[in-house]
């Protein structure tokens, strides 16, 4: 069961990345005046927090599996709680852009928040856990 989550959990960071780099992509266009906000760049609005959920709950259930809380600093307690806060910082900025009028203002919200969030992820990962 613990090597099923890990598996997941290893595979659908591709999934996050795809999906932030593409909302960031689309916000930044947006916000620049290149492209109007549309039905894909809300899509991908959406589904980049979406897979940050399932993202945080499958490391939620393998934290707990594992018991996590027991071992190293920055697994247990760093890495989790940083998730959490690009989690935050992602629905922040779907829910800042879901409230700006005009597609260059809701492609600056989302795009600040969207930055932000994926930034907070790739410091959080630990250097081992790069597949470099």
């Amino acid at each position: 069961m613990q090597q099923l989550f890990l598996e997941i959990h290893s595979y659908w960071r591709w999934v996050v990345l795809v999906a932030g780099v593409g909302a960031t992509v689309l916000s930044l266009l947006a916000a620049t005046g290149s492209r109007p906000w549309d039905a894909l760049a809300d899509r991908f609005a959406f589904f980049f927090p979406l897979a940050l959920d399932i993202q945080v709950l499958v490391g939620i259930i393998l934290w707990l599996i594992e018991e996590r809380w027991a071992g190293d600093a920055i697994l247990s307690y760093l890495h989790p709680l940083a998730m959490l806060v690009a989690v935050g910082l992602a629905h922040a900025g779907r829910s800042a852009s879901e409230k700006a009028s005009g597609s260059v203002e809701r492609g600056r919200k989302a795009l600040i928040f969207f930055v932000a969030s994926i930034m907070v992820v790739l410091v959080a990962i630990p250097l081992y856990s790069w597949p470099v």
